[in-house]
């Protein structure tokens, strides 16, 4: 009599592995409905920022677009001098990092120019504190002091702050106007101007 023989375990055909792609979530559906709000949203407390600070028409610098952008790290409104070498953004952003959300007003140096030569002077702690003189807000005004960094100054509060106040969304803009004015008022922006041009 013959005895069956077990077979040899087969080897299972290994499955091709789909694409890892992130699942679509209910969250991000839901943030695909209320991102157009968020931005007219944002946009609102843009014009309301405008209409609480105007600058003077000796300002040195004039803003680059009427469309906030870019969206990507930061939503906002931004002016330059004439020679493209400083920077000011007012608006909210978020960075890189994905930190949570803040409103702020910043002040940067544009590429290729190198921040070390306001830097090295202590020019961006001294407009930091003349700014912050004027800034009549609970806040402060703050300096960078990476090397690596374009940023030179600039005043932030992170956007949960507002929500406990009665209209958020006007406080938030009178905020980023109050910075501006500082900025302006101070001479600031007129003192690193002329130290870039000097250099």
């Amino acid at each position: 009599m013959i005895e069956p023989v077990p077979l040899p375990p087969s080897t299972p055909e290994p499955v091709a592995k789909a694409p890892s792609t992130e699942p679509v979530v209910l969250e991000d559906l839901a943030a695909l409905i209320r991102l157009p709000t968020l931005f007219q949203k944002l946009n609102r407390v843009l014009l309301l920022m405008q209409a609480n600070h105007q600058f003077t028409d000796d300002f040195p610098l004039q803003q680059l677009s009427t469309v906030p952008g870019d969206g990507i790290r930061e939503y906002g409104l931004s002016w330059s001098d004439s020679d493209r070498q400083l920077r000011l953004f007012a608006g909210i952003t978020w960075g890189t990092e994905g930190h949570d959300p803040i409103w702020e007003v910043r002040v940067e140096l544009l590429p290729p120019l190198n921040p070390a030569i306001l830097r090295q002077n202590g020019l961006h702690r001294i407009a930091a504190k003349r700014a912050e003189s004027r800034f009549s807000d609970w806040d402060h005004f703050w300096h960078d002091d990476d090397v690596n960094s374009h940023i030179l100054l600039g005043a932030s509060a992170s956007c949960t702050r507002f929500f406990e106040e009665p209209h958020p969304d006007a406080t938030a803009a009178n905020y980023l106007a109050s910075a501006l004015y500082a900025l302006q008022a101070s001479g600031s922006l007129q003192a690193l101007l002329a130290a870039i041009r000097e250099r």
